[in-house]
C-alpha cells in the first residue's frame, strides 16, 4: 500500500515513512527510465514505421504516376478515335449529299422520260382514236357497199 505524502505533517513524519518516501521516489526513477527507454523504443518503431510507410508510399505514388500515364495514354488515344470518327462522319455527310444529288438528277431524268412518255402514250392514243376512227368508217363502207350490192339485186329485181 501507497502512502500519500503530499499532505503530511513534519512532525508525524517517522523514518519508516522517510524510508517508504525514498523507495516510492526511486521506484517512480526507475519507471521513468523505463519509459524513457520504452518511448525511445516506440520512437524508434514509429521512425522504422515510418521510413517503411513512406517507401510503400512512394511505391503506391509511383503506380499512381504510371496509371496517370496509361489514362493519358487512353485519354490521347479516344482523341484520335474521336477524330477519326469526326473524319468518317464528314466523309459520309460529303457520300449522303453526292447520293442526294445524283437521287435528285435521276429522279428528274425519271421525271422527264414520264413526260416524254405521257407525251408519246397521249400521242400513240391519238393515233388510235383516228385508226379506230377510219376502221369504223371503212366498216360503214363496206357495210354501205354491201347493201347497195343486195339492195341494187333488189332493186333490179324488182324493176324486172
Amino acid at each position: 500500500m501507497t502512502k500519500d505524502f503530499t499532505n503530511l505533517n513534519p512532525n508525524d513524519f517517522t523514518q519508516k515513512d522517510l524510508m517508504l518516501h525514498l523507495l516510492q521516489v526511486s521506484q517512480h526513477t526507475v519507471t521513468r527510465e523505463e519509459v524513457k527507454e520504452d518511448i525511445l523504443q516506440i520512437d524508434k518503431k514509429i521512425d522504422k514505421l515510418e521510413s517503411s510507410i513512406g517507401v510503400r508510399f512512394d511505391k503506391v505514388d509511383e503506380k499512381f504516376r504510371q496509371i496517370d500515364e496509361r489514362f493519358k495514354q487512353v485519354d490521347e488515344r479516344f482523341k484520335q478515335v474521336d477524330e477519326r470518327f469526326k473524319q468518317l462522319d464528314e466523309k459520309i455527310s460529303k457520300v449522303d449529299e453526292k447520293a442526294e444529288i445524283r437521287f435528285n438528277k435521276l429522279d428528274e431524268k425519271i421525271s422527264k422520260v414520264d413526260e416524254k412518255a405521257e407525251v408519246r402514250f397521249n400521242k400513240l392514243d391519238e393515233k388510235i382514236s383516228k385508226v379506230d376512227e377510219k376502221c369504223n368508217k371503212i366498216q360503214y363502207l363496206i357495210i354501205a357497199t354491201m347493201l347497195t350490192v343486195l339492195l341494187k339485186d333488189y332493186i333490179f329485181s324488182l324493176i324486172q
